[in-house]
């Protein structure tokens, strides 16, 4: 990614967090399902790499996990030192996390893999910060879904990302999304074993909370395999150790 881009991303971060501040994320019931996949417990150390306004932290925080974030939007930094002030938070890149050797026992990155400037990088920080026993969990786009690559199509063939600048299409036009095997590539290249994959498990939750309580449990289980066949889903959800 280049310089201009990341810094292009970083603005319009600041300019989302101040204006729409957490109204631009999912709900924080979206994020119980980290918890559950990774199954936090009281004395976790875990760090949130792209913590945003600190959803996912505040909820690991309620498990009495020690908890630290780091984000590259100065307004998302202040938003989290409010929401979730006993986490230990810094403004920074996560290619160069500011923690030392065999720190944390979780490192979890949902959705912002793939806006960093230096994958590779912010890959070797995190495996370098936690511990050799650590668990992660990355949330990242996929290139190959229905709607990520017709959207890539129209605004390139229209010239609109000017227009969508300011808009949450941008936000995912700018990212650097990959396919399933790229991505599974990438992880096991750089020294990750994969544990699991699984999709993006909150637009079926969406879906069927409008449905009676104990229809849902029937239906879908608390981690779910999706619908559809992984590939087409929006997102996955890497779970992952160290090799």
């Amino acid at each position: 990614m280049t310089t201009d881009k990341q810094s292009n991303i970083v603005n319009w971060f600041d300019k989302v967090y101040k204006h729409r501040r957490f109204s631009y994320l999912r709900p924080s019931k979206a994020y119980e399902t980290y918890i559950d996949i990774l199954n936090l417990k009281s004395g976790d150390s875990v760090l949130d790499v792209g913590c945003g306004p600190g959803i996912f932290l505040k909820l690991a925080i309620q498990v009495g996990c020690r908890c630290s974030g780091i984000d590259i939007s100065e307004q998302a930094i202040k938003l989290v030192r409010s929401y979730a002030s006993e986490a230990d938070v810094n403004l920074g890149k996560a290619e160069s996390l500011p923690y030392p050797n065999n720190y944390f026992d979780v490192v979890v990155c949902i959705g912002a893999l793939e806006r960093f400037s230096n994958i590779n990088k912010a890959l070797f920080e995190q495996l370098r910060v936690a511990k050799k026993n650590a668990k992660f969990c990355f949330l990242v786009r996929n290139s190959k879904s229905l709607v990520s690559s017709s959207l890539i199509k129209i605004i390139d063939v229209f010239k609109l990302e000017v227009l969508l600048k300011n808009t949450k299409l941008f936000d995912l036009y700018s990212s650097e999304a990959k396919s399933l095997e790229e991505w599974r590539n990438i992880f096991l290249s750089k020294g990750f074993y994969i544990e699991k994959i699984i999709p993006d498990q909150w637009p079926l939750k969406k879906i069927t909370s409008l449905l009676p309580s104990f229809l849902v449990k029937t239906l879908v289980p608390k981690i779910h395999n999706g619908v559809f066949p992984l590939r087409y889903s929006g997102e996955f959800i890497f779970i992952l150790s160290a090799k």
